[in-house]
Order: C-alpha cells, then structure tokens, then sequence
C-alpha cells in the first residue's frame, strides 16, 4: 500500500529552494543545524535567521528533523513492543502459579478416602508365609486414594511405607508410599496418598512395612470399581 504524498506547501518549498546558496556563505556547519533542529539552542540564536535566507542549509535542518523524528517514532515503538512483552510475561507468570496451583489442588480434592483396619486382623506373616487364620480381603477402588491404613495390634508410631503389590514379594510392588504413623489411643494410623488409577481390577496384595522393621506384612486386597 503507497504512503499518501504529503500536502504541497509552498512556504515550505521557497525555503528549500528559493535562496540557493553554492558558496556555502556563512553557512553555521551541519553540528549547529543538528542542535538547531533538536530546539538545543535558544531562540535568539543567528543560525535561525540564517536558515530563513540559506535553502541548503534549511534543507540539511528539515533533514536533521526528519532523522529526529525517524528515531523518536522508533523508540516509542520499541517502548510499545517492551511493553506489550512484559504484560505477556506477566500475564504467563500468573497463569503458570495459578496452573501450578489449581492440578494440586483438584488431585487433593479429587482423591476418595478409604480406610484399610488391620487393628484385629489375625497375627500379621511375612512373605509367603500361610496366616493361622485367613485374613479378611481389603477392597479398594482403582483410582487415586487417601488412605488411613489402622496398622495391627502392637504396631508403634513411626515412618511406615504402605504398599500394594502384585503378590507377597517386595519386588513385586507396583504403588507405594511413605506416611508417619501417629498413636490413636491403642492404635497406630498412617494415611497415605496412593493413586491406583494405573492398576487393573483383581486381586493385590496391601503391604506395610516400618522403619524399623526387617520385612514387609501382606494382607490380601482387591481392586473392584466403587471398593
């Protein structure tokens, strides 16, 4: 798209080119024209006279004012652009806290509370070892968990890590986590979080194991939907 041509102005003209000037007489030099145009000198200075009555030295000062007017414009864009870029990081860095916020806060909220009473389950076995009586199934839904596990008679406070396992077997652990077990009265309870989102329907095993303990316990668990 072509720029408009700008409106002749025929006063504007005769400065140009009604006073030629070849020799140069007089002339102020092209530093003073350059402050002349930037207003850096006062009023009463003679070189405002002098470009009145010289047309090339008038045409070196529309020049200067010109290029001034280039860079004055240039810099309120670049002001704008800066601008404009750290109301976009702002608005980014907000978004990024808010973002980083709210997933922790709807995986909080979107957590289903379960509790898993080992409190009277039958004297806890190790490995592959056959309970003396048979331990009741824990059910459980597959989906992200807040679970309070009443760890077994006797069992003392402290760091616990609670699992869920494909079998009796530490190596076969497929969702654990790490929670402090607190004394409620004669009981020990740790709550953990356990998303078990990822894991089939069927038949698991939930483990614990203490700090201070040389082994995990199992006790049988199963995932249904709604457990």
């Amino acid at each position: 798209m072509r720029r408009p041509k700008p409106a002749f102005d025929p006063i504007e003209e005769a400065y140009l080119h009604g006073h030629p000037n070849p020799e140069r007489h007089e002339c102020p030099g092209l530093e003073v024209l350059r402050q002349l145009a930037a207003n850096e000198l006062p009023v009463s200075h003679p070189a405002r006279l002098h470009i009145a009555n010289c047309s090339p030295c008038f045409q070196e000062f529309r020049a200067f004012q010109r290029q001034m007017a280039g860079e004055r414009r240039r810099r309120r864009l670049l002001a704008s652009a800066v601008a404009a870029c750290l109301i976009v990081v702002a608005t980014l860095a907000v978004k990024t806290l808010i973002f980083r916020r709210v997933p922790t806060e709807i995986a909080f909220t979107a957590h289903l509370k379960r509790t898993a009473d080992l409190f009277d389950e039958p004297d806890a076995v190790r490995g592959d070892d056959e309970p003396q009586k048979p331990f009741k199934t824990i059910y459980l839904p597959p989906a992200p968990l807040e679970l309070k596990v009443i760890l077994p008679r006797l069992s003392r406070p402290g760091m616990y890590q609670i699992a869920i396992c494909r079998d009796r077997s530490e190596q076969s652990v497929l969702v654990k986590a790490m929670g402090r077990a607190n004394a409620d009265g004669p009981r020990a309870i740790v709550t953990v979080m356990l998303d078990l989102s990822g894991l089939r329907t069927g038949s698991y095993w939930l483990a614990t194991r203490g700090e201070d303990e040389g082994g995990s316990y199992f006790f049988p668990a199963k995932l249904v939907p709604g457990g």
